[in-house]
């Protein structure tokens, strides 16, 4: 088991959870086996179509068939997997168009969180999203994608709670959370490591200057080289065309 599922299944039975049924049941809770599934996604594990077999991950995890269901309903919310009717549960494929949709999505509504951060920032925030790109460079340098992954979402959690509106941040997360499992394949990039660095330095950099139109700009540029790597292999051959990756 690795190392992340053995610190969420450490815990589960000190944090519980209210949904569960069985109070007393030392396994895994629902919460725990989605973390762990959407971490098994993002690193790869798991792969884009794959499906899940509610017996098999049971079994995996020692968990009641109400907590496997549970989770994956959790996951559905997320648009990380994809049910149907007779071929059960499976993990979300991504066409072409799905992919622009959703960043077109995301450039809207992160774009609009950096507009709305009132300025000047608390220096608490700026000193907190200082920490954490240090530790993402350390990271990156280190070739600790699991670590970068989550310290790149807590960068982006971080800078847009300083818009003020709860409900975009939740947006944003959950656009965010959508496309992970697809940005994930170039966490290997070492020059896209560096650019994404560079990035949030920049976006660290507007919000010390108090120059929200800066942010803005960098934002858009973040999103757009995403982008252009969601639909193109390095050689410039799409990598997610039309029908390829429909749900099938």
């Amino acid at each position: 088991m690795s190392p992340y599922n053995t610190r969420l299944f450490k815990n589960s039975v000190e944090m519980g959870h209210k949904d569960d049924p069985h109070p007393t049941d030392e396994r895994p809770t629902w919460k725990l086996i989605a973390q762990a599934l959407e971490l098994d996604i993002i690193v790869g594990r798991l792969h884009f179509r794959e499906h899940l077999i509610e017996d098999e991950v049971m079994k995996r995890f020692n968990a009641s068939r109400y907590a496997v269901r549970r989770a994956f309903d959790e996951m559905q919310q997320q648009g990380l997997v994809v049910r149907s009717e007779n071929r059960g549960v499976r993990i979300r494929g991504f066409t072409a168009k799905e992919v622009s949709d959703i960043i077109g999505v995301r450039e809207i509504l992160e774009t609009a969180a950096a507009r709305q951060i009132q300025m000047p920032v608390s220096s608490l925030i700026i000193e907190k999203l200082c920490s954490i790109q240090k530790q993402h460079d350390e990271a990156g340098k280190k070739g600790d994608y699991y670590r970068l992954f989550t310290l790149n979402n807590e960068f982006h959690r971080t800078l847009y709670s300083a818009c003020g509106n709860e409900e975009l941040a939740k947006a944003i997360a959950n656009y965010s959370m959508q496309v992970q499992p697809i940005r994930m394949r170039f966490v290997h990039d070492e020059v896209r490591r560096q650019q994404t660095a560079e990035e949030h330095w920049a976006m660290i950099k507007a919000v010390q200057n108090q120059d929200n139109e800066a942010l803005v700009q960098i934002c858009e540029k973040h999103l757009s080289v995403t982008k252009v790597l969601f639909l193109r292999q390095p050689n410039g051959a799409l990598s997610i065309t039309g029908d390829a990756m429909k749900e099938r």
